[in-house]
């Protein structure tokens, strides 16, 4: 257990709140080939390592259930649902385009509709600046890779509010069907 490859950097990198992907090349690697290692070696301190379907890890901690979540959440929701819908509305296949894309800030369709811009404002994005801004705070949550040419593109992480975002999605869309469900009772031609 004490030859773990790199395993005072992979735990300084995953305390920090970051994920480790491909992009950290032998950190993956050495979870990757000893996932079930790590993890065990990380349980007793109540850390609990999580390999995503995706393939990169991050620690869950039940204490994380209990903490706030970062005050840019809400933000990068809507920045979220406005490009899903976006590209759902265009006829791309929404988890492709947004997963493997490389995206222009200027060329967003965020800042386009008065609606979206409605949804932004209620969240405290007003203007390219605010949304530049909004997009750089999810590369420090490890969820974007931002380029010098003002573009940026999604890193796998990002599955993580993606799946979010189609859980409530679904959820929002049972609500809607089940509310127009008729729960009324029906009149009983006979007693008329």
């Amino acid at each position: 257990m004490n030859e773990l490859p790199n395993i005072k950097e992979v735990f300084h990198k995953l305390r920090q709140g970051a994920y480790i992907t491909h992009e950290q090349g032998v950190l993956h690697a050495a979870l990757a080939d000893k996932y079930e290692d790590y993890r065990s070696y990380f349980e007793p301190l109540g850390l609990n390592l999580v390999r995503h379907p995706r393939d990169f890890f991050y620690f869950h901690t039940d204490s994380a259930e209990n903490t706030p979540p970062s005050s840019a959440l809400p933000a990068v929701a809507v920045f979220c649902f406005i490009l899903i819908e976006s590209s759902a509305n265009e006829g791309r296949p929404v988890e492709e385009y947004l997963l493997t894309d490389r995206f222009s800030i200027a060329g967003l369709p965020h800042l386009t509709l008065d609606r979206y811009k409605a949804h932004l404002k209620a969240v405290g994005v007003d203007d390219e600046l605010s949304l530049r801004k909004l997009i750089k705070s999810m590369v420090r949550l490890g969820w974007v890779e931002y380029f010098n040419d003002d573009t940026f593109r999604f890193l796998r992480p990002f599955h993580r509010v993606f799946d979010k975002c189609a859980e409530i999605s679904a959820a929002a869309e049972q609500e809607k069907r089940s509310v127009l469900i008729n729960t009324e009772p029906t009149i009983d031609p006979e007693l008329n």
